[in-house]
């Protein structure tokens, strides 16, 4: 990474029920990796990615992405994780009604500890969607996208890397966008 004159550092909450792909999402951006197996998160997963954007030439971007447990187990601890984030990437299942249902419940908890933020909405699991079936409608995800405020509606595959990077570059403009206008 070349030598920018300003060092940004942002903090990312990625939230939704458990095995929805979260952590799937953050290794695939991170690591351009997948796991077939997967272990459930406890408490909170974290990783860091610097990333250079050639709409804000001057400035170098750390991103700090927190994986929250989406267990109901864990919403003791969930809200020490909260603290500082900048911007919430909201995670459903595509194959799981329930899931895109639940994101309303996500948001007011995180609205309680952190105020609103910026969001985005990501249906996630593209790829068992297409073989299986999808469980979501178009007019459903429409609607938990403006009770959410979200910005960017996108789908994605932790799979097969579809549209990872977008929804993280998504999340980024937000944040961006909103500081850099004060």
């Amino acid at each position: 990474m070349e030598e920018r004159s300003k060092s940004l550092v942002y903090k990312i909450c990625i939230v939704g029920d458990g095995g929805v792909g979260k952590t799937s999402m953050v290794l695939r951006y991170t690591d351009n990796a997948f796991k077939e197996d997967y272990l459930m998160t406890i408490g909170s997963n974290f990783a860091v990615k610097y990333i250079d954007l050639p709409e804000y030439p001057d400035y170098s971007i750390a991103l700090q992405i927190w994986d929250l447990a989406g267990q109901p187990r864990f919403n003791v601890v969930r809200p020490l994780f909260y603290r500082g984030a900048k911007s919430i990437i909201y995670v459903f299942d595509l194959t799981r009604k329930d899931s895109l249902e639940n994101l309303l419940n996500w948001k007011k908890e995180i609205e309680q500890n952190i105020g609103a933020k910026p969001c985005i909405l990501v249906g996630n699991k593209l790829d068992l969607a297409n073989k299986i079936k999808r469980k979501v409608e178009n007019e459903e995800i429409e609607y938990i996208k403006s009770r959410l405020k979200a910005n960017l509606y996108l789908e994605t595959s932790a799979k097969d890397g579809s549209n990872i990077n977008d929804a993280f570059k998504g999340s980024i403009y937000g944040i961006l966008d909103l500081a850099l206008a004060q």
